[in-house]
Parts: C-alpha cells; sequence; structure tokens
C-alpha cells in the first residue's frame, strides 16, 4: 500500500472516530450519568476504606488516599468504554451488517474506530471528573501525585485494548448472536483479575499469579497503581504488556472480521 492511500485510508477511519466523538458529545445525558456514577462509587469506597483503615491506616503501601486514587484511575480506564458489543450485535440481529459490508471501509473497523472516538471523549470528561472526586474525598492529592500522569497515556492504551475486546466479542454474534454471556463472563474477569476496586497486592498469592497470565491486570491494575507513587519502571512493564495484549486483542480481531466475512459471502449476503 503507498503512502498516499495509507493516508486516504486511515483519514476515512480519523474521520469516523471524529463522528463517534461528536455523537457521544451530543449525548450528554449519558456522558453525565457515568460521570455522577463514577462519582458516586468513590464516595462509597471512600467512606469504607475511611472506616475499615480508620485515621492514618494502611494497607501494605497503600493508604486510603492512594486506595481512592487508585480506584478513581480503575474506574475511569473501565466506564470509558462504551458497549460495542451491543452495536454490533444489534447490526447481525437485524441483517444490517450486510449492507455496511459492501461500503468502502471496513465495517468492523468502523464500528472500532466509532467507539474509539467515542471512548476518547468520554476519557476527557470523565478523567477530569475522577481526578476532582477522588480529591475532595481524600481532601488532597496521593503522597506522590507524580505517579498519575504515569497513569494518562497507560489509560488511553487500556481503554483501547477494552474496546478491541469489546470488539471482538461483538463480532461473535455471527455465530453465537446474544453475546452478553460472553461479555458479563469478560466484564467478571476484568472486575476480579483486573484488581478493578482493590490492587493485585492485596490478593492471595494463587490469585495474584494466575491474574498475571491475562490481559487483565495491564488493563486496570496496571494504570491504577500508580497512584501509589512516581514508579517509571512499573509504567514501562505496564506499557510493553498493553502493546503485547493490544497485538494479541488486534489480530484475533482481524481473524474473526474475515471469517465473519467469508460466512456473511457464503451466506448469500
Amino acid at each position: 500500500m503507498s503512502t498516499e492511500r495509507f493516508a486516504r485510508e486511515a483519514g476515512k477511519y480519523a474521520a469516523i472516530a471524529w463522528l463517534g466523538a461528536r455523537r457521544a458529545l451530543s449525548e450528554r445525558a449519558a456522558v453525565a450519568g457515568r460521570a455522577l456514577f463514577l462519582a458516586v462509587i468513590l464516595f462509597i469506597f471512600g467512606r469504607v476504606w475511611a472506616t475499615v483503615l480508620g485515621p492514618g491506616g494502611r494497607v501494605g503501601a497503600a493508604g486510603r488516599d492512594e486506595l481512592i486514587f487508585y480506584l478513581a484511575v480503575t474506574e475511569w480506564c473501565l466506564l470509558s468504554v462504551p458497549p460495542l458489543y451491543l452495536s454490533i450485535e444489534g447490526d447481525v440481529r437485524s441483517g444490517d451488517v450486510a449492507s455496511q459490508m459492501v461500503r468502502p471501509v471496513s465495517y468492523v473497523g468502523a464500528q472500532l474506530a466509532d467507539a474509539l472516538g467515542e471512548t476518547a471523549l468520554r476519557m476527557c470528561v470523565l478523567g477530569p471528573t475522577a481526578a476532582l472526586v477522588a480529591w475532595w474525598i481524600a481532601g488532597g492529592w496521593p503522597a506522590d501525585p507524580r505517579g498519575l500522569w504515569l497513569a494518562l497515556p497507560l489509560g488511553l492504551l487500556a481503554s483501547t485494548l477494552a474496546v478491541l475486546s469489546t470488539a471482538a466479542i461483538g463480532v461473535s454474534a455471527f455465530w453465537i448472536v446474544d453475546t452478553s454471556p460472553i461479555y458479563w463472563i469478560w466484564q467478571k474477569l476484568a472486575f476480579v483479575l483486573g484488581g478493578l476496586m482493590l490492587p493485585l497486592e492485596l490478593y492471595p498469592d494463587w490469585l495474584r499469579a494466575a491474574a498475571r497470565f491475562s490481559p487483565f491486570p495491564a488493563m486496570l491494575w496496571g494504570p491504577g497503581r500508580m497512584a501509589f507513587g512516581f514508579a517509571p519502571g512499573a509504567a514501562l512493564e505496564t506499557l510493553a504488556e498493553l502493546v503485547v495484549w493490544g497485538t494479541l486483542a488486534a489480530l484475533l480481531l482481524v481473524w474473526l472480521a474475515r471469517r465473519a466475512r467469508t460466512r456473511i459471502a457464503l451466506a448469500g449476503g
């Protein structure tokens, strides 16, 4: 592919991503609802940890303030991801996917670009919301807030990995139609193995070791642990894991998309 053609193709998907971000911006009620939900979660767990730990209490290397910001980062990564699997599943159920596949852009690629644009917009809204609410609940920043700057690029890559995963779940609708059970399993594994509520350092050794063989720690615990302090080494480790898992997820999605297109062709559209 020539450079000119690549730029032209990339421009198409960039335009779709921009439209996805604009659509998400117009859905103010949905974005505000997620921001409110995030604030409620942080408030509830802030009160829980304040009661359990007491003044100056710590769990390992984390105090109450660090745990609040840890949760703010992990929820920011997860809540920014739109339910892409439902969009793809809806097109498969209605049959619209056949007509969309004849367009001059990849159906899956267009869906992915749209979701990434929406994700970027949500991250821009939920990120400051999470930071301000966590700051208010904690009464200040963590002991070493420099690590939060490292969480920004890691969170972006983590949400991208989550979008790729939900896209793959959505494409599975070409075979099983109802993808909700797969998404529920993926979501619960993210909650537990990813360390959504509590860092993996607090897990039993066997569960922590099992979690490390999955992509979920890189998706949530990796960016979240930056709230515990400035750790460039840990950030680079998480970055490498996100790149590896993201590449594998992208390859899986490409394979599924090709199989789905073949299935549509054999079925006669």
